[in-house]
């Protein structure tokens, strides 16, 4: 059994404008990649407005010496439409494809809401606009991943920002299209001979955890920053004056570290070395929540795996 040997930084949700300390966390991550020299970095959405504040902030990212990927979170249009943050951040296309090593990636966006009539694309805070509309892969979008798909010869990682395993919880956590987009999965790998989709990973849910659905790992990447718990749990944690400036943060539960992720592609092997960390002040369940969300315990740490695969 022969194959090239990948390695790739992994980074989810730091939220530069709602949460204390994005930067230095940010810094972190890129001084350590520097260090690493991985094959490329990426990192899976709700990264920062494009304001000319951040500026200062995208180019911490742009000091990675590598190549270096974006994902679009749904918090990233917030104030903006789609293309402006794409433009923002130098991203030509919110969904695409590249090649490294023998490894195929694809990059999804899933930042359209389901309607009745159609869908919606995240632009000027619309996901709060409407909150009963549920994430989606465009028909569009999905031809073009099963046509990409066939195309490659190689074994195949996806990245999202939503969950593309289900849709459960609440609204928004995953797609409404799910069963579709497992669809074409299935048949990408019973044609192909091999498994040539191994694993997706996404961030979105502040949530550590692994299930497999038709032999595909669905892996959560946690947020670099924090767990968001709701007003009623809602606790001073620095200080006041901390709290006032960043006024999301009483709600939060917040991590010490900065948490992201090394992964190794090797042929039959997927590893991830994770980060481990701890809640700034009391924990969720000190707080009387109930410590889970979807079928996960809330946890400061993305652990290290090793998750098997049938190579090609």
């Amino acid at each position: 059994m022969t194959g090239t040997t990948i390695r790739f930084g992994l980074m989810a949700d730091v939220h530069q404008d709602f949460m204390y300390q994005a930067e230095s966390r940010l810094r972190e991550f890129i001084d350590r990649m520097n260090r690493e020299r991985p094959d490329f970095i990426i990192q899976l959405g709700d990264f920062c407005y494009p304001r000319e504040e951040n500026r200062p902030f995208v180019g911490v990212w742009e000091s990675f010496t590598g190549p270096k990927y974006h994902v679009l979170g749904n918090h990233d249009m917030d104030v903006c439409d789609k293309r402006t943050i794409m433009d923002f951040l130098g991203m030509e296309r919110n969904y695409y494809s590249f090649d490294c090593g023998d490894y195929h990636f694809i990059v999804l966006d899933a930042n359209f809401l389901s309607l009745e009539d159609g869908y919606a694309d995240y632009e000027y805070g619309n996901y709060h606009k409407l909150p009963d509309a549920i994430n989606n892969l465009t028909s569009g979008q999905l031809a073009w991943l099963k046509t990409d798909l066939a195309a490659t010869e190689r074994q195949t990682v996806i990245f999202s920002h939503q969950n593309l395993e289900s849709h459960y919880v609440a609204p928004n956590m995953g797609i409404r299209n799910h069963e579709e987009f497992r669809a074409i999965l299935r048949e990408a790998n019973e044609t192909s001979g091999f498994q040539k989709v191994i694993a997706c990973l996404n961030g979105h849910q502040h949530l550590d955890g692994v299930k497999v659905i038709d032999d595909v790992y669905y892996v959560q990447i946690n947020s670099m920053s924090y767990y968001y718990l709701g007003k009623n749990y809602t606790t001073t944690r620095y200080s006041e004056e901390i709290s006032a400036a960043h006024r999301l943060l009483p709600q939060c539960a917040p991590y010490e570290e900065s948490l992201y992720a090394i992964v190794t592609l090797e042929p039959g092997l997927l590893t991830i070395e994770g980060k481990q960390s701890r809640f700034v002040g009391p924990t969720p369940l000190e707080l009387g929540h109930s410590n889970s969300c979807g079928g996960h315990v809330l946890v400061p740490h993305i652990n290290s795996r090793r998750l098997l695969f049938p190579a090609k």
